[in-house]
């Protein structure tokens, strides 16, 4: 398992967000990236970077947690295709997972295609269970499922 360093992003990461997002199947819009990430930014979504040591690819990966009243939502969560399956997404989650509870969040709610096996099986991993499934919930008419802990 490869241990990146994890630290909160900045507008400084900007690019390396772009970069990941880029190559997503679902990337979401460049201008909400950029409005998150400003400084002094109003958005209530904290992004969490796991960052490796050498200069080649600095950001390895990020996740996003958003909040819907005193739950914590995982937003999203992205690890560069050439870092996955080292344990990247599993640091990312532990530092989301912390995050929610130093921000006195009383659930972690995520939702993720249905279609998205690997995704599924690492929340699995960590103790996420099903909660239900939100028919035609993406925008290509792909179910979501509910996931908490």
């Amino acid at each position: 398992m490869y241990l990146p360093e994890i630290d909160f992003l900045t507008s400084e990461d900007v690019p390396g967000v772009l970069r990941i997002n880029a190559a997503s199947s679902w990337s979401w819009p460049e201008e909400v990236i950029r409005s998150d990430l400003q400084e002094n930014s109003e958005s209530e979504a904290t992004y969490i970077g796991a960052f490796a040591t050498t200069a080649e690819a600095p950001l390895l990966g990020y996740a996003v947690l958003g909040r819907e009243g005193r739950i914590g939502v995982l937003m999203a969560l992205l690890v560069d295709k050439h870092f996955r399956r080292m344990g990247v997404a599993t640091q990312l989650m532990l530092a989301v997972s912390d995050c929610a509870v130093y921000l006195n969040m009383r659930r972690l709610r995520l939702r993720v295609r249905k279609s998205n096996a690997p995704a599924i099986a690492l929340y699995s991993r960590m103790s996420f269970t099903s909660e239900r499934v939100r028919r035609g919930y993406y925008a290509n008419g792909e179910d979501a499922i509910v996931m908490s802990r």
